[in-house]
C-alpha cells in the first residue's frame, strides 16, 4: 500500500503576503505613533522644567536682592552724612550715576514702559560684608584696612561709615595685594567720578562697604528673546533668557506699623516710595521653542510666578 505524498511549501500566496505587509504596517504606525507621543512628550517636559527652574531661581536672586536693599551699615544713623563723589549732584540719566543713598530713590521703578509693557525695578544699596578699617589718612586719602582680600577694584563706590559719620566715595587705586586703598585726590574724576572732597577723618571703629544700583528690566536678549536684564552700576548684563514680563507692586505702610496697608503699581498717585516695606514681582517666562499646547495648537507656552519680598533694612 502507498503512503500517501505531501508537497512542501515553498512560498507564500499574494493574499497571504498582502495581509501580512498589511498587519506590519498597522504596528508600525502604532509604534510611530508612541515614538512621535513620547518624543512631543518629552520637549515639552523639557521645556517647562527649563521654564520652571529658571523662575525659582528667579524668585530667589531677586528675593535676596531686595531683602537686602537700602542697607548702608550703619549709615542710616548717622548726623554727618557727606557725599564726596564729583559731582555730588547726579544727572538725570541714573546709569550714568548709579549711587545716591541719600534722595528718595533707593527703592524706585517704572511702569509698564518696558518690553512688552513690562516694569523696571531700581535698588540701591550696600551688598555684601564690610571691611573694618583700621587706619585712615585723610591728608592723602588712603585707607589701612583688615584685610588684603578686600575685594575691591578701581572705579568701585563705597560708603564709609562709623555710626556717627558716612562718606560715599569712589575707589581710584585699590592695591593688588596689600592693604592699602588710595581714594582719588580732591578735583580728580579718575576713573569715572572721582571725588570732589576728601573724607572726614576715620579709625578701627568705621567699615567700608562697597555700594551699587541695581536695575531689573526686560529687553530683548542676544537670541532675540525677550530676557531679564540687571544693570549694575552702569553694567548691562543679561541674566535670564525667556523672560516675556515682569510686574512690580510696591508695598506701602501708611500708617507706620511696618506692615503694607496697599499695593501700588510705580509712579501711582499718593505713592510715598520711602515708606514701601516690601515689594511684589510677578514674572512671566516663555518657552523658548514652539510646542504642542492643552488645546492642541501649536505655539508657546508661557507660566507665571509671583512672591512678595520685604525689605529688611526698612523693619530693623
Amino acid at each position: 500500500m502507498n503512503s500517501p505524498t505531501f508537497k512542501k511549501q515553498h512560498g507564500l500566496t499574494l493574499v497571504e503576503m498582502m495581509v501580512a505587509i498589511t498587519i506590519s504596517l498597522i504596528m508600525l504606525a502604532g509604534v510611530v505613533q508612541i515614538f512621535v507621543g513620547n518624543k512631543q512628550t518629552y520637549r515639552v517636559t523639557e521645556e517647562l522644567s527649563r521654564v520652571q527652574e529658571n523662575g525659582r531661581f528667579l524668585m530667589d536672586f531677586l528675593t535676596r536682592e531686595i531683602r537686602m536693599a537700602d542697607f548702608w551699615g550703619c549709615a542710616n544713623a548717622a548726623t554727618d552724612v557727606t557725599n564726596n563723589l564729583n559731582p555730588p549732584n547726579p544727572p538725570a540719566t541714573p546709569a550714568a550715576y548709579p549711587v545716591d543713598p541719600w534722595v528718595n530713590n533707593t527703592i524706585a521703578g517704572t511702569n509698564n514702559v518696558g518690553l512688552n509693557n513690562s516694569d523696571t525695578l531700581t535698588l540701591q544699596g550696600a551688598f555684601g560684608e564690610g571691611i573694618t578699617i583700621q587706619t585712615h589718612t585723610q591728608a592723602t586719602s588712603s585707607f589701612t584696612l583688615s584685610t588684603i582680600q578686600h575685594g575691591f577694584s578701581n572705579g568701585d563706590l563705597v560708603i564709609a561709615t562709623d555710626c556717627r559719620k558716612a562718606d560715599v566715595i569712589e575707589i581710584t587705586t585699590a592695591n593688588s595685594g596689600v592693604d592699602n586703598i588710595v581714594i582719588a585726590a580732591v578735583g580728580s574724576n579718575d576713573p569715572d567720578f572721582g571725588n570732589s572732597t576728601r573724607p572726614e577723618e576715620y579709625n578701627s571703629s568705621g567699615t567700608l562697604y562697597r555700594v551699587k544700583g541695581v536695575t531689573y528690566s526686560i529687553q530683548t536678549g542676544a537670541s532675540g528673546e525677550p530676557a531679564l536684564f540687571r544693570n549694575e552700576n552702569g553694567n548691562n548684563v543679561e541674566l535670564v533668557e525667556g523672560v516675556q514680563n515682569m510686574q512690580i507692586l510696591y508695598g506701602e505702610d501708611t500708617d507706620g506699623d511696618l506692615t503694607a496697608n496697599r499695593y501700588l503699581v510705580a509712579g501711582a498717585a499718593g505713592q510715598v516710595m520711602n515708606n514701601v516695606v516690601s515689594i511684589r514681582i510677578t514674572l512671566t517666562l516663555i518657552t523658548l521653542r514652539d510646542l504642542l499646547t492643552a488645546n492642541g495648537t501649536i505655539g508657546r507656552i508661557n507660566r507665571t510666578y509671583s512672591t512678595t519680598a520685604s525689605i529688611r533694612n526698612r523693619l530693623l
